[in-house]
């Protein structure tokens, strides 16, 4: 799906940056590199080598990869060498000659791609690469948001944007179905992209399921996985978690 939407998603997501002070924050207080699943077009793994950490960043898209190789490219020599990229399945991974992480990394909304035997296959290889004290990181929109989600399964307008470099209008609709018996959300995409001086409209069209998951049903996964959960928070600010909370942000540790 990410192939179809790479450029699409940066355009939509280019204001996404209320994560990255906590995320920072988080590597500051743990030993040793960092690892993150799903790192798109490195969104925060520029941030956080520039910070001066180290960064492995693991993604299933080879065109989400080649922007983030691009924005790499155009760093300084000294914090493009934190930086390691790999093109790999987060749920069946192998780092040769990786050293102990000292945080690994699920961002926003990547664990809902994974349906639950692959949650628990992910958390398990995770828990394999990171160190004595290392932590793993989570971070999804609170199910109870997605769980009200309508079910009318109607198009709706969710951007009208101008991509900079080609000046071209994108209008961003969108259509969801919600399976609330198997706790899952169907998404429709669609992108329709007009050059600056009209000519016809070309669609993109892009399917995508969200498995949300509720706290406590998260923290049996962890378990599961040999992880103990630390933290539940709601927000950034690392407020509690309740229902009305916007994230869903989990903090844990492998068990002893």
């Amino acid at each position: 799906m990410y192939d179809q939407i790479a450029r699409f998603y940066d355009l939509t997501h280019a204001n996404l940056t209320d994560d990255i002070p906590l995320l920072l924050k988080l590597a500051a207080a743990t030993d040793g590199p960092l690892l993150e699943l799903g790192c798109g077009s490195g969104r925060l793994l520029l941030p956080l080598a520039q910070a001066g950490h180290t960064v492995t960043g693991l993604d299933l898209s080879a065109e989400m990869l080649a922007r983030a190789r691009s924005r790499v490219g155009q760093l300084a020599t000294a914090v493009q060498n934190r930086i390691t990229l790999h093109e790999a399945d987060m749920t069946n991974f192998a780092l040769s000659d990786a050293p102990p992480f000292g945080l690994a990394i699920i961002p926003y909304n990547t664990l809902f791609h994974l349906d639950t035997a692959q949650v628990v296959a992910t958390l398990r290889q995770v828990k394999n690469y990171l160190g004595a004290n290392g932590r793993l990181f989570i971070d999804v929109a609170n199910p109870v948001d997605i769980a009200s989600t309508p079910e009318d399964n109607l198009l709706s307008l969710e951007n009208v944007l101008t991509d900079p470099e080609t000046r071209e209008l994108i209008v961003h609709l969108a259509s969801n179905r919600l399976d609330t018996a198997n706790q899952t959300l169907h998404i429709t995409w669609i992108y329709d992209v007009s050059a600056p001086d009209g000519g016809p409209v070309h669609r993109t069209v892009a399917y995508g399921a969200y498995h949300y998951r509720y706290p406590h049903q998260l923290e049996l996964l962890l378990q599961e996985a040999g992880f103990k959960l630390l933290h539940l928070w709601g927000d950034y600010d690392q407020s509690p978690y309740d229902e009305t909370s916007d994230r869903l942000l989990l903090l844990a540790a492998k068990k002893e």
